[in-house]
């Protein structure tokens, strides 16, 4: 069985490590965060086909892109292990608010008052909506 190889690997926009050798077959591949896909340059012997899958819309962080050596119906598929910069946030401290004064706590009587004064209230509407009408007697 022939293993169908690359003779040549260079990543144009990344830093591909280790230095490229034919028996290799995973790599790593750091770029800028600008980068969306890599830029591959070649070489493989004449008759041999080389797919690029999944070399796009690269996100921040760990991505993975396949190259595979094709000739007739084997395959022998090199990993790109793509480490895309995050961009930093930077913080200006400067312009951040000043911390927040923490007033005092209300006492302990506030909360039980406030429930109270909804309960009336509720108590009340009731009344008014489901009272019933006292109805008078006419004699004639």
């Amino acid at each position: 069985m022939v293993i169908f190889v690359l003779e040549d690997l260079n990543v144009v926009n990344g830093e591909l490590t280790p230095e490229f050798d034919i028996y290799n077959n995973i790599y790593s591949v750091s770029v800028a965060e600008d980068v969306d896909a890599l830029v591959i340059d070649y070489e493989v012997t004449a008759g041999y086909v080389v797919n690029i899958v999944d070399n796009y819309d690269l996100v921040p962080g760990e991505n993975e892109v396949y190259i595979q050596v094709i000739k007739d119906e084997e395959i022998n598929t090199y990993i790109l292990l793509v480490n895309k910069e995050m961009s930093e946030t930077v913080i200006n401290y400067d312009y951040l608010l000043e911390p927040l004064e923490i007033e005092e706590e209300l006492p302990e009587y506030v909360a039980p008052l406030i429930g109270g004064i909804c309960f009336f209230i509720i108590l009340c509407v009731f009344l008014l909506l489901f009272k019933r009408k006292k109805h008078k007697k006419t004699t004639g």
